[in-house]
Protein backbone atom coordinates (compact mmCIF):
# COMPACT_ATOMS: atom_id res chain seq x y z
CA UNK A 1 0.00 0.00 0.00
CA UNK A 2 2.88 2.41 0.85
CA UNK A 3 4.45 1.51 -2.19
CA UNK A 4 1.32 2.12 -4.66
CA UNK A 5 0.92 6.00 -2.93
CA UNK A 6 4.41 6.55 -3.32
CA UNK A 7 4.18 5.68 -6.95
CA UNK A 8 1.28 7.93 -7.13
CA UNK A 9 3.04 10.89 -5.92
CA UNK A 10 5.47 10.15 -8.32
CA UNK A 11 3.14 10.02 -11.41
CA UNK A 12 1.78 13.24 -10.19
CA UNK A 13 5.00 14.95 -9.62
CA UNK A 14 5.71 13.85 -13.53
CA UNK A 15 2.73 14.86 -15.15
CA UNK A 16 2.51 18.17 -13.96
CA UNK A 17 6.43 18.67 -14.82
CA UNK A 18 5.32 17.49 -18.62
CA UNK A 19 2.60 20.14 -18.29
CA UNK A 20 4.93 22.97 -16.97
CA UNK A 21 7.27 22.19 -19.78
CA UNK A 22 4.43 22.01 -22.53
CA UNK A 23 2.44 24.77 -21.39
CA UNK A 24 2.99 28.44 -22.83
CA UNK A 25 5.61 29.87 -20.59
CA UNK A 26 3.52 32.34 -18.53
CA UNK A 27 3.82 33.41 -15.05
CA UNK A 28 0.78 33.01 -13.49
CA UNK A 29 -0.41 29.63 -15.54
CA UNK A 30 3.45 27.62 -14.73
CA UNK A 31 2.65 28.79 -11.15
CA UNK A 32 -0.92 26.77 -11.29
CA UNK A 33 0.77 24.46 -12.97
CA UNK A 34 3.82 23.55 -10.29
CA UNK A 35 1.26 23.64 -7.59
CA UNK A 36 0.85 19.50 -7.55
CA UNK A 37 4.40 19.61 -7.68
CA UNK A 38 4.88 20.73 -4.62
CA UNK A 39 1.88 19.58 -2.72
CA UNK A 40 3.44 15.73 -4.08
CA UNK A 41 6.72 16.30 -2.94
CA UNK A 42 4.93 17.65 0.67
CA UNK A 43 3.21 14.50 0.89
CA UNK A 44 6.51 12.30 -0.27
CA UNK A 45 8.50 13.75 2.32
CA UNK A 46 5.68 13.61 5.03
CA UNK A 47 5.28 9.69 3.75
CA UNK A 48 8.82 9.69 4.27
CA UNK A 49 9.18 10.52 7.39
CA UNK A 50 6.18 8.65 9.01
CA UNK A 51 7.86 5.66 7.30
CA UNK A 52 11.48 6.29 9.44
CA UNK A 53 9.38 6.68 12.78
CA UNK A 54 7.33 3.96 12.54
CA UNK A 55 10.31 1.87 11.49
CA UNK A 56 12.11 3.37 14.63
CA UNK A 57 9.53 2.72 16.81
CA UNK A 58 9.19 -0.89 15.80
CA UNK A 59 13.15 -1.16 15.88
CA UNK A 60 12.88 0.29 19.84
CA UNK A 61 10.10 -2.42 20.49
CA UNK A 62 11.93 -5.31 18.96
CA UNK A 63 14.71 -4.32 20.74
CA UNK A 64 12.63 -4.05 24.75
CA UNK A 65 11.56 -6.96 23.89
CA UNK A 66 14.71 -8.82 23.21
CA UNK A 67 16.50 -7.15 26.47
CA UNK A 68 13.88 -8.59 28.43
CA UNK A 69 14.16 -11.86 26.35
CA UNK A 70 17.70 -12.20 27.47
CA UNK A 71 16.97 -10.84 31.09
CA UNK A 72 14.27 -12.86 31.55
CA UNK A 73 15.83 -16.12 30.10
CA UNK A 74 18.52 -17.35 32.23
CA UNK A 75 18.40 -19.41 34.96
CA UNK A 76 19.30 -17.56 37.71
CA UNK A 77 16.60 -14.77 36.20
CA UNK A 78 14.37 -17.45 36.32
CA UNK A 79 14.91 -18.25 39.73
CA UNK A 80 14.84 -15.05 41.23
CA UNK A 81 11.72 -13.69 39.63
CA UNK A 82 9.98 -16.73 41.60
CA UNK A 83 12.03 -15.91 44.50
CA UNK A 84 10.37 -12.36 44.50
CA UNK A 85 6.62 -13.74 42.99
CA UNK A 86 7.00 -15.78 46.74
CA UNK A 87 8.31 -13.09 48.92
CA UNK A 88 5.40 -10.60 47.72
CA UNK A 89 2.93 -13.09 47.95
CA UNK A 90 3.79 -13.75 51.80
CA UNK A 91 4.62 -10.74 52.37
CA UNK A 92 1.37 -8.92 51.25
CA UNK A 93 -0.72 -11.80 52.73
CA UNK A 94 1.09 -10.91 56.20
CA UNK A 95 0.35 -7.54 55.19
CA UNK A 96 -3.57 -7.76 54.78
CA UNK A 97 -4.04 -9.53 57.79
CA UNK A 98 -2.12 -6.83 59.84
CA UNK A 99 -4.78 -4.52 58.24
CA UNK A 100 -7.64 -6.65 59.27
CA UNK A 101 -6.41 -6.95 62.67
CA UNK A 102 -5.98 -3.24 62.70
CA UNK A 103 -9.86 -2.29 61.59
CA UNK A 104 -10.81 -5.35 64.03
CA UNK A 105 -8.63 -4.28 66.97
CA UNK A 106 -7.77 -0.50 66.39
CA UNK A 107 -4.00 0.19 67.34
CA UNK A 108 -3.20 -3.08 69.70
CA UNK A 109 -0.44 -4.73 70.73
CA UNK A 110 -1.23 -7.52 68.62
CA UNK A 111 0.71 -4.98 65.58
CA UNK A 112 4.37 -6.46 67.27
CA UNK A 113 2.86 -10.18 65.78
CA UNK A 114 2.21 -8.88 62.27
CA UNK A 115 6.25 -6.92 62.30
CA UNK A 116 7.98 -10.39 64.05
CA UNK A 117 5.95 -12.13 61.04
CA UNK A 118 7.06 -9.82 58.20
CA UNK A 119 10.50 -9.63 59.89
CA UNK A 120 10.65 -13.45 59.36
CA UNK A 121 9.45 -13.31 55.69
CA UNK A 122 12.47 -10.62 55.05
CA UNK A 123 14.91 -13.31 56.69
CA UNK A 124 13.46 -16.08 54.56
CA UNK A 125 14.62 -14.17 51.07
CA UNK A 126 16.83 -12.10 52.34
CA UNK A 127 18.94 -13.50 49.81
CA UNK A 128 16.87 -12.84 46.65
CA UNK A 129 15.85 -9.10 47.70
CA UNK A 130 17.87 -6.00 47.74
CA UNK A 131 18.93 -3.01 50.96
CA UNK A 132 16.94 -0.78 48.79
CA UNK A 133 13.47 -2.75 48.95
CA UNK A 134 13.96 -3.46 52.42
CA UNK A 135 14.23 0.34 53.01
CA UNK A 136 10.88 0.71 51.29
CA UNK A 137 9.23 -1.30 53.53
CA UNK A 138 10.73 -0.70 56.47
CA UNK A 139 8.47 2.71 57.56
CA UNK A 140 5.35 0.09 57.52
CA UNK A 141 7.15 -2.22 59.58
CA UNK A 142 8.69 0.38 61.94
CA UNK A 143 4.61 2.07 62.49
CA UNK A 144 3.71 -1.35 63.33
CA UNK A 145 5.98 -1.92 66.03
CA UNK A 146 5.64 1.69 67.68
CA UNK A 147 1.22 0.52 67.69
CA UNK A 148 2.48 -2.44 69.40
CA UNK A 149 5.25 -1.50 71.78
CA UNK A 150 3.10 1.71 72.92
CA UNK A 151 -0.37 -0.49 73.42
CA UNK A 152 1.45 -3.38 75.50
CA UNK A 153 3.27 -0.18 76.84
CA UNK A 154 -0.09 1.44 78.09
CA UNK A 155 -1.50 -1.97 78.93
CA UNK A 156 1.36 -3.03 81.72
CA UNK A 157 1.26 1.02 82.50
CA UNK A 158 -1.83 2.27 82.54
CA UNK A 159 -1.86 5.94 82.79
CA UNK A 160 1.75 6.15 83.67
CA UNK A 161 3.85 8.51 83.09
CA UNK A 162 3.81 9.35 79.38
CA UNK A 163 0.70 7.74 78.78
CA UNK A 164 -0.66 10.99 76.79
CA UNK A 165 2.16 10.55 74.49
CA UNK A 166 1.80 7.06 74.02
CA UNK A 167 -1.43 7.08 72.73
CA UNK A 168 -0.64 10.08 70.53
CA UNK A 169 2.06 8.46 68.80
CA UNK A 170 0.07 5.40 68.85
CA UNK A 171 -2.91 6.78 66.74
CA UNK A 172 -0.67 8.96 64.88
CA UNK A 173 0.92 5.69 63.63
CA UNK A 174 -2.47 4.17 63.36
CA UNK A 175 -3.51 7.15 60.80
CA UNK A 176 0.19 6.63 58.94
CA UNK A 177 -0.88 3.10 58.54
CA UNK A 178 -4.17 3.14 57.15
CA UNK A 179 -3.30 6.15 55.12
CA UNK A 180 -4.82 8.88 53.25
CA UNK A 181 -7.29 6.36 51.52
CA UNK A 182 -9.22 5.45 55.11
CA UNK A 183 -8.12 8.46 57.31
CA UNK A 184 -7.72 11.54 55.20
CA UNK A 185 -4.94 14.00 54.63
CA UNK A 186 -4.83 15.33 58.38
CA UNK A 187 -4.70 13.64 61.28
CA UNK A 188 -5.14 16.05 64.39
CA UNK A 189 -3.89 19.06 62.05
CA UNK A 190 -1.16 17.37 60.81
CA UNK A 191 -0.53 16.06 57.09
CA UNK A 192 -0.86 11.99 56.84
CA UNK A 193 2.01 11.69 54.55
CA UNK A 194 1.33 7.61 53.55
CA UNK A 195 4.95 6.36 53.77
CA UNK A 196 3.57 3.70 55.80
CA UNK A 197 0.61 3.15 54.36
CA UNK A 198 -0.54 -0.04 53.12
CA UNK A 199 -1.83 1.16 49.68
CA UNK A 200 1.73 2.49 49.48
CA UNK A 201 3.52 -1.00 50.65
CA UNK A 202 1.19 -3.02 47.86
CA UNK A 203 2.12 -0.52 45.44
CA UNK A 204 6.10 -1.17 45.96
CA UNK A 205 5.67 -4.86 45.94
CA UNK A 206 4.28 -4.46 42.98
CA UNK A 207 7.01 -2.14 41.34
CA UNK A 208 9.46 -5.24 42.77
CA UNK A 209 8.01 -7.47 39.95
CA UNK A 210 7.39 -4.99 37.60
CA UNK A 211 3.62 -5.37 37.28
CA UNK A 212 2.97 -2.22 35.30
CA UNK A 213 6.05 -2.24 32.84
CA UNK A 214 4.90 -5.82 32.16
CA UNK A 215 1.55 -4.60 31.41
CA UNK A 216 2.85 -1.63 29.01
CA UNK A 217 5.31 -4.09 27.53
CA UNK A 218 2.53 -6.47 26.92
CA UNK A 219 0.14 -3.70 25.41
CA UNK A 220 2.81 -2.24 23.21
CA UNK A 221 2.89 -6.11 21.90
CA UNK A 222 -0.46 -6.49 21.31
CA UNK A 223 -1.05 -2.87 19.81
CA UNK A 224 1.75 -3.64 17.48
CA UNK A 225 0.36 -6.71 16.24
CA UNK A 226 -2.86 -5.06 15.14
CA UNK A 227 -1.06 -2.40 13.70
Amino acid sequence: MQRKHFLALLAVILVALVVVLLLPHGELVQTLAAVPIFGALSAVVVDILREQAKRQQESQLAESQQRFSLAAGSHMASTAFDKHVAFCEEYVAEVLSALRTLFREGPTQEALDHSDRLLQIKQKYVLWITRDVEARLEPFERALRRIGANDRAERLFPEGEGSVQRMTETYRQFAEVLGTEHMGTEWEGEPITDVAAVSRVVAQLRDILGVEELTRLRAAIVRNALA
